[in-house]
């Protein structure tokens, strides 16, 4: 039986969730929803990966940096140390860390290095989290995509 296929919830105890199967009244469509949803588990890889890349917003100095990150991409490592009032080291190994997880990229330019999100998931994500541009920057192509990432709009 496919989930979008399945009938609708049967009442229940008004002190029971609706979501809770009820133990030995399990129906047969209860327990296909059980063997769809392992099934659909088994499937699915990448978990522990994606649990440890989500553990480091967990940090707010990590989560501070990938909102500055995000309000003014090409940001220089330095700067966001001075924003945070953080010592450039300890700027330095989270950036470290967020790069190693895959939340941004590190752009060389001349002696400088300068900081961009990584892809769209990150950008989206930091958007649905409250972060915005600062004034004058622009999307033009979300981060991560061929146009390039977000740039300063030309006055």
């Amino acid at each position: 039986m496919s989930l979008s296929s399945r009938r609708p919830a049967r009442a229940q105890d008004a002190d029971a969730p609706v979501h809770v199967l009820g133990g030995d009244e399990a129906t047969t469509a209860e327990q296909s929803l059980v063997e769809e949803l392992s099934a659909l588990l088994s499937q699915a890889e990448g978990f522990d990966e994606l649990a440890a890349r989500m553990a480091l917003l967990s940090d707010p100095r990590r989560l501070r940096i990938l909102f500055c990150i995000h309000a003014l991409p090409g940001v220089r490592s330095s700067d966001i140390a001075r924003t945070l009032g953080a010592h450039d080291s300890t700027t330095s190994h989270a950036l470290a860390l967020l790069r190693d997880a895959g939340w941004v990229r590190a752009e060389r330019a001349g002696r400088e290095v300068r900081y961009v999100l990584a892809d769209g998931f990150v950008h989206d994500l930091l958007h649905d989290l409250g972060s915005d541009h600062l004034p004058g920057v622009h999307h033009g192509e979300r981060p991560g995509t061929a146009s390039g990432d977000a740039q300063l709009a030309e006055d």
